[in-house]
Parts: C-alpha cells; structure tokens; sequence
C-alpha cells in the first residue's frame, strides 16, 4: 500500500503486508499515543491492518478469520472508533475439483477497535459446517457454507444497525441467508 502526492505522484510511504490488497482504503481518526489519523485495508488472507496515515509505520495487524479460503475483498467501514470488516472467501474456486472436500468457509463481519485492532464481535452469515455425504470419488463434503460479504458494511446510527448483502452458498440446499441483505446491531453483531 503506498501514500502518494496528490499533485505530483512522489511516494510519501509504503507498506509491505502479508498478503494482495484488492479492496479500497479507509482513512479515519485514531487514538493512540502516535497517530492521529489511521489508514485501514485487508488482505487475501483476511488480515486487517491499522496504519498511521501520516508516516505508514504500522499500528496493528488483526486476523479476522482463520479458514484458508478467507479474505478481505471491501474496504472496512469506520464509524465511531469502530471498524466494521467484511469477510469473504475464494473457496467457491476450489469447489469445482472432486478432489476437494467442498465447503466449509463462511461469510462473515468482524467489529475491531480501531485504535487496537481488538475484535469486539463478529458474526457469521451461515451455521457452522457439519459433514453432509460423499461425492462420487468418497470425498466428504459440507453444508452449509458460503454467503461471502464482498461489500463494504453501511452503518445506520439512527436505527444502530450494521446493514450489508451476503453472496451465493456454496452447498445445497442454500442457507437462506445467502443471496440476502442482512442487519445486525452495530454494538453487539
């Protein structure tokens, strides 16, 4: 991630992460002994990282979901110290191999200080996998799974809700809380 000159294009800062970076930056205020601004983004493998927006000295790196498959694909939405992180997957790529034991990854959105990067909640948009059948070559396969978020979450301070829409399932039947807009209550999930 680089901080460039508007005007001229020269580089201010970079930083180096741990995995690709697809998904736009937000910029809001911190309270930490050295920042007053942070940049917040994800990577591809669901990294959040709070940087210092004026020097790009890191603040902190959170995990937000251990599955192999997850990442962070949309910006994080900020409001009142408050991020509000979208989770999805890149598993539905690997679903289509015999070979592989489809599903298990789940959309998700994760509630971090932004200060610290603590998680403060999360929730999923799918219950936790639980085997299912075999395929046609004894592969064990998993339901539900899916319903990746790929949007940046809308706040709604009025109504304290965290609004935001959730993709296909990977398994059948379909969760039905994939294909869905979904809310949750902002101070809880």
């Amino acid at each position: 991630v680089y901080s460039l000159d508007a005007q001229t294009g020269c580089v201010y800062w970079s930083y180096q992460t741990k995995g690709s970076v697809r998904n736009a930056i937000t910029i809001a205020p911190v309270k930490t002994a050295t920042a007053k601004y942070a940049v917040f983004f994800g990577d591809a493998h669901a990294n959040v990282y709070g940087v210092d927006a004026q020097t790009g000295a890191e603040l902190w790196v959170k995990k937000v979901d251990d599955h192999f498959t997850a990442r962070i694909t949309a910006a994080p939405t900020f409001y009142n110290g408050r991020l509000y992180v979208p989770v999805s997957s890149s598993e539905e790529f690997s679903a289509a191999t015999l070979d592989y034991p489809c599903c298990t990854s789940r959309g998700s959105v994760a509630s971090l200080n932004a200060s610290t990067g603590a998680q403060i909640w999360k929730t999923y948009v799918v219950d936790e996998p639980k085997p299912t059948r075999k395929n046609s070559k004894g592969v064990q396969l998993y339901a539900p799974a899916g319903g990746s978020v790929w949007n940046s979450p809308t706040v709604d301070p009025k109504r304290k809700a965290v609004y935001f829409g959730t993709g296909d399932s990977e398994t059948e039947p379909a969760a039905s809380t994939s294909d869905s807009i979904m809310a949750l209550n902002m101070d809880t999930g």
